[in-house]
């Protein structure tokens, strides 16, 4: 599940494309050879290896249970290793030793650096919740799966607070996709110039998107943009915004998985809170009028829906600096922006105490 989530995530960071003023320096670090050995699941034949991101990967045979490969990567390097039969860990080029012996029985790193020790125990904990989780996705009774999530991302924020001083919070943070997840605050908090691995080449799509999110904090005047909705009829936020009620922005896609099953939680708020002066505002960065249009049928989506189906390079997601969705946004009725990046119950919160 990780994988899939992770794989969306730095896809829809890879379409985007805006120019920014703060450059990204990446600290440099010299590649060096790295030894992976150990032992595979029973009945596997091969080992493959994926540097992270995602970007290509190489094979390499299994010989009576074990396997032993050597590779040139730059230091701390994030390499996910992957057996034939499911066996999954993930690694960090190191050099202190610079071996790495894994046993994909368990998926347990039984000797090598401190620091891959280290990050092989934080990953066995969240392996196993995400694997309970997936026990649990189809229940009818969602409460052991919601708590399962609940403890995982405790668990995922908890590797990367415990770590400042080196480079594990990497894993979670960019290449598993949590920086859209956390709050301004909690990413503030993260980008420190004092942490160890901020600067890691990785970090750049973090830093992007806390550039981008500069442009939403609360306290900051919304800004005012014409998008055509789905009549090609022109309308400006300045309609919906300063007139005596709340404006929920709801950046979203017709493709984008979360964001359509946030629905049935955007219609309760709709439903709600609308009688009570919330305005809720569809901003779609789709790019085919058809999709977005059959989705907002399909769905039953009954609020306003704006659109300029430019993707990534639409004015909306300019202007807002928005690098990744779903990402609502709320305005109150003077026109501040009192929320940035609320989801799921941290959103339906804000919406409680703003309507109590």
């Amino acid at each position: 599940m990780k994988k899939t989530i992770t794989t969306i995530l730095l896809a829809v960071v890879a379409m985007t494309g805006w120019s920014q003023e703060q450059v990204f320096k990446p600290f440099v670090t010299d590649s060096v050879d790295f030894v992976i050995e150990g032992i595979v699941s029973e009945g596997s034949d091969s080992v493959c290896l994926r540097p992270r991101p995602y970007i290509r990967h190489e094979m390499y045979p299994a010989h009576n249970g074990r396997f032993h490969i050597v590779t040139r990567q730059p230091l701390y390097k994030f390499l996910q290793l992957e057996d034939a039969k499911n066996g999954l860990t993930t690694i960090i080029v190191d050099k202190q030793p610079a071996r790495v012996v894994v046993d994909f029985r368990t998926d347990t790193i039984v000797e090598g650096s401190a620091l891959n020790k280290r990050f092989n125990r934080y990953m066995l904990v969240e392996d196993q919740l995400e694997y309970e989780m997936e026990l649990h996705e189809k229940d009818a009774d969602r409460s052991i799966y919601d708590s399962l999530e609940v403890e995982l991302n405790k668990a995922e924020w908890k590797s990367i607070v415990e770590n400042f001083d080196n480079v594990i919070p990497v894993y979670n943070l960019a290449l598993n996709g949590q920086y859209p997840m956390i709050t301004p605050d909690q990413l503030k908090e993260c980008l420190k110039e004092e942490h160890a691995f901020v600067h890691h080449p990785d970090m750049e799509v973090v830093w992007k998107f806390y550039w981008a999110m500069q442009k939403r904090l609360p306290g900051k005047d919304y800004y005012d943009l014409e998008l055509p909705d789905t009549t090609g009829t022109m309308h400006s936020l300045s309609e919906y915004v300063g007139k005596g009620h709340y404006v929920l922005l709801d950046f979203w896609a017709s493709w984008c998985g979360p964001c359509i099953g946030s629905m049935p939680m955007m219609k309760t708020f709709h439903e709600t809170y609308g009688p009570r002066g919330l305005r809720i505002i569809g901003i779609s960065l789709d790019s085919k009028r058809d999709a977005w249009v059959s989705a907002i049928k399909r769905f039953n989506l009954p609020w306003a829906h704006l659109s300029d189906l430019k993707g990534w390079k639409s004015i909306a997601s300019d202007t807002y600096g928005v690098r990744a969705i779903p990402e609502t946004v709320i305005i109150d009725p003077n026109g501040k922006i009192v929320s940035t990046g609320l989801r799921d119950k941290d959103l339906k919160a804000k919406l409680a105490e703003i309507f109590p």
